[in-house]
């Protein structure tokens, strides 16, 4: 054998893969892709389909059908320290009470106190003459031995501007958060009435029970109004909860 025969040799044998050793063989390169079909971004896909719509008719409202009218209940109402009923909304204008009640009467130191004219009232106002009642039906009991037999009352809510005035702001009154007293009958059969008794003597019992009236409404509506205010209020006493001030704390009593 020829030198050139035996490098021959010697090189196919150091080539050949040992005993156990796998051939890996390369992976196939990828078949281009045929020109007839373009590349990727040539392909369109087709627009996904909208989802069906399904028309749904409203059901057509019955004759004689009514709209509910949501109001909110009174928690004095519910306990009995006020008689009276709820009644529908009110609206007129710039007037109106979502939750009016018609109060016919008043729960004091255990006794049912009619209200004669019916004031229809919110909640809140008609809360807050009970607990005033409460107060000056003591005072009664303490000075003038005897006790509160009923309330001469205006009608409450009554659209109208402020005084009565032609312009201006909407009373208390055309919201239902007002209400006016012209007289407290008592059980001994008198009757103390804010326009023949207010101007009495200081020293009278009755001119001091109007005096106490007064103030104890000041200790618990943010309007109170007497014969010293002016001229409208020369036979009543208005009592209203109006907004005063810019946290509606402050307080007008005249």
């Amino acid at each position: 054998m020829t030198r050139i025969a035996v490098l021959f040799s010697l090189v196919l044998f150091t080539a050949m893969p040992t005993i156990g050793q796998e051939i890996q063989a390369e992976p196939p390169l990828p078949q281009p892709r045929p020109e007839e079909l373009g590349g990727d971004n040539g392909v369109e896909e087709a627009p996904l389909a909208e989802p069906e719509t399904k028309q749904v008719d409203k059901p057509e409202r019955q004759t004689g059908e009514l709209e509910r009218v949501y109001q909110a209940a009174c928690p004095a109402l519910l306990t009995g320290s006020i008689i009276g009923q709820m009644v529908s909304p009110l609206s007129e204008g710039s007037c109106g009470l979502q939750s009016p009640i018609a109060v016919s009467g008043i729960v004091v130191n255990g006794r049912e106190i009619p209200l004669s004219g019916t004031p229809v009232t919110n909640c809140t106002m008609a809360t807050a003459l009970a607990d005033w009642a409460g107060e000056v039906d003591a005072y009664a009991v303490a000075v003038l031995d005897t006790e509160i037999e009923s309330l001469v009352t205006g009608p409450g809510y009554t659209c109208r501007l402020r005084n009565g005035a032609d312009t201006g702001f909407v009373s208390e009154h055309g919201l239902g958060n007002a209400i006016d007293i012209t007289a407290v009958d008592l059980v001994d059969g008198s009757t103390i009435s804010v326009l023949d008794d207010w101007r009495a003597l200081p020293a009278q019992p009755e001119a001091k029970f109007l005096g106490f009236a007064h103030s104890a409404a000041c200790g618990r509506f943010t309007t109170v109004l007497g014969p010293e205010a002016n001229s409208e209020h020369e036979d009543h006493f208005h009592f209203d909860l109006g907004c005063h001030g810019q946290s509606c704390t402050a307080q007008i009593c005249e």
